[in-house]
Formats: structure tokens, C-alpha cells, sequence
């Protein structure tokens, strides 16, 4: 098999094209999730520190997609480094301070959309999936997803964050 050299080519390897996918996921949501962490502590630092803990929790998974990766000499189809997609660079650099109950309510109604998202995403991977063991770990991941889903919404609900009405 020739040098793998990610972003560049298709892999002819269906695991390695999974492994890939589900890492870049993990380290997007892991990034997303450090900037909602920064964007709540100064005014909601309780929901700042469980937007941390959910950044921590990508990065775990990340490190475990590796380290499986690693286990199956399919190391060479992650990347070295920190995932950065050139379109995602600037938008994960910009960070909004929550200043008020609105912007907290719209802001954790996105973070749910987006976690649910993630939870339906690694759902798909794991039915589709060509590598059993990548599949055993991401039906792991599917339950620590579906927490993640519940405490965002036991914060949404418990806030109690004023929403604006659609018209």
C-alpha cells in the first residue's frame, strides 16, 4: 500500500477511510467544544466547565481512535497534528462571550443540535462500519454521546434560559 497521506487522496481501505472519518468528527467536536467552554465562563462558568469536560471527553476519543489506529498499523491515515480544515480555522478562533440569558439559551439550543448530530453520525458509522473493533468502540461512544445530549438538556431545562418566541 502506498504512502497515505491525509486530505490528499481517497483510501483504498474502507477501515482506514472509517478511522479517518471518525477522528477529523472527534477533533471537531472537541475544538467546537473548548470554544463553547470559553464563550460560557466568564458569566455561566458551570456551564463553561461542563462544555470542557465534553471538549475533554472528544479528546479522549480521539486518543483512543489513535491508539486503536496504532493497534492496527492504520496510524499513517490519521494526521500528526491537531485536525485543521482551512475553512474551520477562522471560525474556531473567534469566540463570543455569553452575556445574557438569550445568548445562553440559543446558544445551548445549538450545542444540543449539534450533540445530537454527533450522537446520529457515530450512530451511521457504527451501522456501516467495515472494522469490528472500530464499531465496538463507537457503539461506546454512542452512550457517552446520549449522556452528553441529556446534560445539555437537563442545563437547558434547569436554566431555565430566556428564549425568544418565532414569530
Amino acid at each position: 500500500m502506498p504512502a497515505i497521506t491525509p486530505g490528499t487522496q481517497a483510501y483504498s481501505y474502507p477501515a482506514a477511510e472509517q478511522l479517518l472519518l471518525a477522528h477529523e468528527h472527534e477533533s471537531r467536536e472537541m475544538e467546537r467544544y473548548r470554544g463553547l467552554a470559553l464563550s460560557f465562563l466568564p458569566a455561566y462558568p458551570h456551564v463553561g466547565r461542563l462544555m470542557a469536560s465534553l471538549g475533554i471527553e472528544c479528546e479522549q476519543r480521539s486518543s483512543a481512535l489513535e491508539a486503536l489506529a496504532e493497534q492496527l498499523s492504520l496510524d499513517q491515515c490519521l494526521p500528526t497534528g491537531p485536525f485543521r480544515d482551512s475553512t474551520l480555522a477562522g471560525a474556531s478562533q473567534l469566540h463570543l462571550f455569553i452575556t445574557d440569558d438569550v445568548m445562553a439559551g440559543l446558544t445551548l439550543s445549538h450545542a444540543l443540535t449539534f450533540a445530537h448530530y454527533s450522537r446520529r453520525f457515530s450512530e451511521l458509522m457504527a451501522r456501516y462500519g467495515q472494522l469490528p473493533a472500530l464499531d465496538a468502540m463507537l457503539t461506546q461512544f454512542i452512550e457517552r454521546k446520549r449522556t452528553a445530549c441529556q446534560l445539555l438538556e437537563e442545563e437547558a431545562q434547569a436554566g431555565a434560559y430566556a428564549v425568544p418566541a418565532r414569530a
